[in-house]
């Protein structure tokens, strides 16, 4: 995978981090690598407008509140109002959702525990917060969305997790393999409120949204090697693996076997994922991959 994010200084400073843009390296440098580069005085700046447009909005609805309550009571006539508009009933994930039709409505079916398995996968990636943690135990595995797997000895925790940004509770392993381009395992949460319907569906929408990411910039093109329902630790999953290559040619590896694993945890309002990407052709960095998801358990 390449993506912006921190690498170790390509100068070669000890315990150095200089972060890459996707394009090129920025001139900042860190010892504690985490998030983008930013400028807080750019924040600081854009607080005060903000804050005055606000305080102008509300007085003006204040205006208009008193304006047309003293009209009201003036006349002593019945306040007018309009038919009620009726809530859209496309769905704001798939564009070809159908209308309602004219006639009377039909209700709508209680989901099962996992959701339409026809549902269809998501037309965009949905914006999470993958650093938002859940507690979890310190027990040398890396847990994640009610998933977890065993740490994986000499990788890197938590270099790339901002980079998962449709997930929640995110954690991540990784192992940089040239200068901006490294192999990932992550685990994480997806919310149903999001779109994510049925495990199937979710997974297809996630390989999508990986596919199209800054993981894969100079992205080339993608075969799937399988897509199935699998079972982790007893529980109902759909487990895609396909091949991502990429023409970067600034790397020598041209692409990554990469899996996404969806597993209805049992939780009503979220799934647990897993996500991993290895250097296509890698015997060595594919067995790790195949033992993470060997070993990966439903918390």
């Amino acid at each position: 995978m390449s993506t912006p994010g921190w690498y170790p200084d390509p100068s070669g400073a000890p315990g150095r981090f200089r972060y890459w843009d996707g394009r090129s390296w920025s001139q900042q440098t860190t010892d504690q690598p985490g998030g983008q580069p930013s400028d807080g005085r750019q924040r600081g700046r854009r607080r005060g407008p903000a804050v005055i447009v606000g305080l102008i909005a509300l007085v003006v609805v204040l205006g208009l509140i008193v304006f047309f309550v003293v009209r009201q009571l003036g006349s002593g006539s019945q306040p007018i109002t309009d038919d009620p508009v009726p809530s859209s009933t496309v769905s704001g994930w798939d564009d070809s959702s159908p209308t309602a039709a004219p006639s009377s409505p039909t209700p709508t079916p209680t989901p099962s525990p996992s959701g339409s398995s026809t549902a269809r996968p998501l037309t965009e990636c949905p914006l999470g917060n993958p650093r938002a943690r859940a507690g979890h135990p310190d027990d040398g595995r890396v847990h994640g969305g009610g998933l977890s797997f065993p740490r994986v000895a000499g990788w890197q925790d938590d270099l790339q997790t901002s980079g998962v940004s449709w997930a929640y509770d995110v954690a991540s392993q990784s192992k940089i393999l040239e200068p901006t381009w490294l192999s990932l395992v992550a685990v994480g949460e997806l919310r149903r409120e999001d779109g994510f319907a049925a495990p199937k569906q979710a997974a297809e929408s996630i390989m999508q949204c990986v596919a199209t990411s800054s993981f894969y910039s100079y992205f080339e093109s993608a075969k799937d090697l399988k897509s199935e329902a699998a079972k982790i630790d007893g529980h109902d999953a759909w487990w895609i693996r396909t091949d991502i290559r990429v023409n970067n040619p600034d790397i020598e590896a041209k692409g990554d076997t990469v899996d996404v694993i969806v597993v209805d945890t049992g939780n009503p309002d979220t799934f647990g994922m897993f996500l991993g990407g290895v250097t296509i052709g890698d015997q060595g960095l594919l067995a790790i991959l195949d033992g993470t998801v060997r070993d990966l358990t439903v918390d």
